[in-house]
């Protein structure tokens, strides 16, 4: 499982959420490593969770490096 679906999990909201949310469609691709994200999507869960990019970007980096241990 990638950083941002496990985030996603541990935030209880679904990529459909997100999208419904934002208008961004398909907001998590399995297949891409956390580097690979773009501002866009990092912008779209920050809003469906009420938080800032800033914010959800430190947690996928944190969750990205706990993962790599």
């Amino acid at each position: 499982m990638n950083a941002l679906q496990e985030y996603l999990d541990q935030n209880g909201v679904t990529r459909y959420q997100v999208a419904k949310q934002t208008g961004i469609a398909n907001t998590v691709k399995e297949t891409k490593p956390l580097s690979g994200k773009t501002v866009k999507v990092i912008s779209a869960v920050a809003q469906a969770l009420s938080k800032t990019p800033s914010q959800v970007l430190d947690d996928l980096i944190e969750l990205d490096e706990d993962n790599s241990k």
